[in-house]
């Protein structure tokens, strides 16, 4: 049974806060300077909540964060460097940890010193643990939705034929079938609402920042990383997700850091933040108050 209530379609009803850019330094980009671009909500002196998209998405996929949870919280969301107005790293081969880099460079952009809790959806799952553990004391606690263990595991001509093939699919000027990828992340009989938001979210993609971002999900396998985290991690996980199964993701992960929390959401694919985000929602507010955060902890 889907997992969708009637105040989940009034979350997804609200507008998205509007776009802002802030300039951050950091040796990722070339010159040492970036542009990140961002949405944010929610007074200042609250607990904050930093949400970080995945690889087919952007700030725009966490709508229904930031109208259900910016009245208690100060919520942001980034486009990932290279996705939307936000700068490249000036590298071609970059790397996880330089995503990890270009997070921590974002706080300090905006005057954050510690995260309440770093939400992460698919590929922003990937950035979010290696960020907890690159640096510890900015993270109280995780929210990883859909995670992925990544490719880093891979070797040899098996890394090189899986990567190509990603690779080859990474082109915004291709035509593609929004319906159909909608119809990959989402469970069956959906809300037409939560179909039209999905259809929508590619629209922040780059060429360039999609195949860095692909590129960076080889560099790094999370069940080595996980177990580094110490901050308390909370996992989301869809029953009806086909891009990343459970037992192909989200059970590894708990494998190799058992004192996670497993959460699962009967009835959703890939996009519980979208999908049931009466639920997800409520997990980051549990996160918040478990850590028993003030509001001097921002």
């Amino acid at each position: 049974m889907s997992e969708f209530r009637p105040l989940d379609s009034e979350l997804l009803s609200h507008d998205l806060p509007d776009l802002a850019e802030v300039v951050v330094e950091s040796p990722i980009y070339a010159g040492g300077r970036g542009l990140m671009e961002y949405r944010a909500a929610g007074d200042r002196s609250n607990p904050a909540v930093l949400m970080l998209h995945g690889l087919g998405s952007s700030s725009a996929g966490y709508r229904a964060q930031f109208a259900g949870l910016s009245a208690d919280f100060r919520l942001i969301a980034w486009n990932a460097p290279g996705f939307g107005a936000s700068s490249h790293i000036g590298r071609s081969d970059a790397g996880i940890n330089d995503y990890a880099d270009a997070l921590e460079a974002f706080l300090r952009a905006l005057g954050l010193k510690r995260l309440a809790v770093l939400v992460g959806s698919s590929w922003g799952s990937v950035i979010a643990m290696a960020f907890a553990r690159r640096y510890p004391s900015l993270a109280g606690s995780l929210v990883l939705a859909a995670p992925n263990v990544a490719r880093g595991h891979l070797v040899g001509e098996s890394r090189d034929v899986e990567l190509d093939a990603w690779l080859r699919t990474a082109d915004v000027s291709l035509p593609i079938s929004r319906a159909a990828i909608a119809d990959r992340l989402l469970a069956p009989q959906t809300s037409p609402r939560v179909r039209q938001h999905v259809e929508s979210l590619r629209d922040a993609m780059t060429t360039e920042g999609w195949r860095q971002a692909i590129r960076s999900m080889f560099t790094i396998h999370t069940p080595n990383v996980i177990p580094d985290v110490r901050c308390p991690i909370a996992l989301l996980a869809g029953k009806l997700d086909r891009v990343a199964p459970y037992e192909d993701h989200a059970q590894l992960l708990l494998a190799t850091a058992p004192r996670a929390k497993l959460h699962m959401f009967d009835g959703c694919g890939h996009l519980p933040k979208l999908e049931a985000p009466t639920k997800f929602n409520s997990v980051v507010r549990q996160m918040v108050v478990e850590r028993q955060l003030v509001r001097g902890d921002n």
